[in-house]
């Protein structure tokens, strides 16, 4: 009877190959995650999308005038109090309330083809309305000048006036999301790679 030399195998090869295929499964996962897209400004875009939507299906259903004011770093909706012709915030709605962005992220703000300047920030806004109010008891008159207004207006037809653009991007990054909303109150979201 003839042996016949075979071998196979062994654990400690099986388990090397096993390593080896992990460590090349992992590394395409990661690059196509980081080519792919960014998620968290993915989301946020998508959430403003559907808060854009629900404030003009909200606008026509409740019959009121809502407005939008954008933040470098959030922005907040505001409604038409009828008895005194004036802007209130809506903080303390559930879904309509203040909303800010992660610290890496930017907003842009386009309105008829130009770039809006955000620099005011909330607390500039908070101290504007605090000086407003103590003017406002002083004298009793307040300055239609420095009262609150939106950036954006959202009509209780579901209108959007005027129609704009929001650009959401990371600071350091290379994908930025472009929301346009048109005058009916469409949205519409693209995405720009550098």
């Amino acid at each position: 009877m003839a042996l016949t030399d075979s071998r196979g195998f062994s654990l400690l090869e099986l388990l090397v190959v096993v390593v080896i295929i992990g460590i090349l499964a992992s590394m395409f996962t990661l690059s196509v995650g980081l080519t792919g897209g960014d998620r968290e400004l993915e989301r946020e875009a998508d959430r403003l999308q559907a808060l854009l939507q629900l404030a003009s299906e909200d606008a026509v259903i409740q019959g009121r005038e809502l407005g939008l004011r954008f933040f470098p770093d959030g922005y907040e909706f505001s409604q038409l109090d009828p008895a005194d012709n004036e802007w209130q915030v809506m903080g303390n709605d559930p879904l309509l309330r203040e909303r800010s962005l992660s610290p890496d992220l930017e907003l842009l703000l386009i309105i008829e083809g130009r770039e809006v300047d955000l620099q005011d920030s909330r607390d500039e806004w908070e101290e504007q309305r605090a000086r407003q109010d103590d003017d406002e008891d002083d004298s009793g008159d307040r300055d239609a000048d420095n009262s609150y207004r939106p950036q954006v207006y959202v009509f209780s037809s579901g209108d959007f006036e005027p129609p704009f653009s929001l650009e959401l991007s990371r600071r350091f990054g290379d994908l930025t999301l472009s929301l346009d909303v048109s005058a009916d109150g469409a949205v519409e979201i693209t995405r720009d790679v550098l």
